[in-house]
């Protein structure tokens, strides 16, 4: 019986080879040999080191520890590296069903059964092992652990997406928030350069050389100017607030950030600029897509192999010792026992076709978003650039303007002042560059999110030149070296 056995098992060991269901290949994509849109032409130094991380392009001390400190505390990255934790742990469940499942157990009892054992008192001890084995003949586990493979790495590339997304929109919010402080400081500067000309125009008035509508202007002006502060620190304070939210952090920490006016970050690298298949196969937007494509084609043969025999062994070796004392019986003697069941579909009502029938419409699912992941990180790197571009330039013309608006300020009081010309010169020409004044910070603001959004759309790991995995994550916060 035994050499049955082992025979047996033999055979079905090397039957096990047989896999059903397609293998997985990567889709071939006809993908662009270059950008189409060039590197913009700005005032940047040459493109960074790889090893930096990106946001230190801009040489702000103040934001690499507010993204630094998003990367350890934001709640949001904490549900996605919960979320790669269960899927390895489902991944390594369904890898030990390749193997039998042993087992033992122990038990003792004694007692008085009635009328079987004459009232005698009864004893009995056991002891067993037993394992069971369900034989993967046709791989539908084996395509299982494939899947939950896939699947990891899905989980993986998008906490690399979550952790990039949150590392742009901290820069993004911080830069936002640098902006609004210098258009307050260019709005309570151009307030007092106002007051100054409303106390020009009352001189004027007193003189007799100009009516009250002079005067009216002027305060006006200089009090539209002033109602511009509490909406500026409104903006202030809302963007403190949302740093606070992305840090993970109770936003009265972010009191000193409020009341600490710096200049807005300026790049002076831009990154650097892969070609397209190169920024494909790192994205973790496509690398989440593909990742959910492998898994899908992979349960393809989960839900084949459901029309295939299912075969499993069993054993079960042991010990009993029993004892009738009032009987005078006394036996030890040892256990064992050996099976093997078939089981195989006959008649299931299309049950089994249905399953396929999804497994097949979800793999072709997958493949379609696959393909438009792709082409949205192409058409993202593509906008950004254009982006850039063209707010470079907008931004030297905004240059431009302000020269000559500062140009026209001076003229225009001058002239004022000397009673050549009327208040209304004045006021245009003051309008005309405050608004170039402000429009030029937001500007400076806008290169430099286009800039954020740029790394963004690359794709480009938070921490380049290493994965940035749960492990990673939990052994920084401990103090330790990456494990794995």
């Amino acid at each position: 019986m035994s050499r049955r056995f082992i025979m047996w098992l033999a055979v079905c060991t090397v039957l096990g080879g047989c896999t059903v269901g397609p293998n997985y290949q990567l889709p071939r994509l006809a993908l662009p040999s270059s950008w189409r849109e060039s590197t913009p032409k700005y005032s940047f130094r040459a493109v960074r080191d790889a090893s930096v991380s990106w946001w230190r392009d801009f040489d702000d001390p103040v934001l690499n520890d507010l993204v630094e400190r998003a990367l350890q505390n934001n709640e949001a990255l904490q549900v996605a590296v919960a979320r790669i934790t269960e899927a390895r742990g489902l991944r390594e469940s369904t890898q030990g069903e390749l193997f039998p499942h042993v087992g033992a157990a122990a038990g003792s009892q004694r007692g008085n059964p009635g009328v079987t054992t004459e009232g005698g008192v009864v004893t009995a001890h056991q002891a067993v092992f037993d394992a069971a084995w369900e034989l993967d003949l046709f791989g539908g586990t084996r395509r299982e652990i494939e899947a939950e493979k896939a699947i990891v790495g899905a989980r993986e590339a998008a906490y690399r997406n979550a952790a990039l997304s949150l590392a742009a929109e901290v820069a993004r919010e911080y830069v936002m928030l640098r902006q609004f402080q210098e258009q307050r400081v260019i709005s309570r500067r151009t307030a007092t350069t106002r007051h100054e000309l409303y106390d020009i125009a009352q001189d004027h008035y007193k003189g007799g050389l100009v009516s009250t509508l002079d005067v009216a202007q002027a305060d006006t002006l200089y009090k539209t100017t002033l109602a511009k502060l509490p909406e500026f620190d409104q903006q202030i304070k809302a963007s403190a607030y949302r740093l606070s939210v992305l840090l993970g952090e109770n936003p009265g920490k972010m009191d000193n950030l409020i009341a600490k006016v710096a200049r807005q970050p300026v790049a002076r690298r831009l990154p650097v600029l892969d070609a397209p298949a190169r920024v494909i196969r790192q994205h973790p937007d496509v690398v989440e897509a593909e990742r959910n494509l492998a898994a899908a084609t992979a349960l393809q043969g989960v839900a084949l192999s459901a029309l295939y025999p299912n075969v499993s062994l069993s054993a079960l070796f042991g010990v009993q010792h029993a004892s009738l004392p009032l009987a005078r019986y006394l036996s030890t003697l040892d256990t064992w026992n050996l099976a093997g069941t078939i089981a195989a579909p006959i008649l299931e009502f299309g049950s089994i076709k249905g399953q396929i029938d999804a497994a097949d419409a979800r793999q072709v699912q997958a493949l379609h978003e696959y393909r438009e992941a792709v082409l949205g990180a192409l058409g993202d790197v593509e906008i950004e650039l254009s982006n850039l571009t063209e707010e470079a330039r907008r931004h030297k013309l905004l240059r431009d303007a302000g020269s000559s608006a500062d140009h026209a300020v001076m003229v225009a009081q001058s002239r004022y002042r000397n009673g050549l010309t009327d208040f209304t010169t004045v006021l245009q020409a003051e309008q005309q560059r405050f608004g170039v004044q402000l429009d030029l910070a937001a500007s400076q603001a806008a290169i430099a999110q286009n800039i954020i959004a740029l790394h963004k759309a690359l794709g480009e790991n938070p921490a380049p030149g290493r994965e940035e995995t749960p492990d990673r994550v939990s052994d920084r916060r401990a103090g330790a070296p990456f494990a794995r």
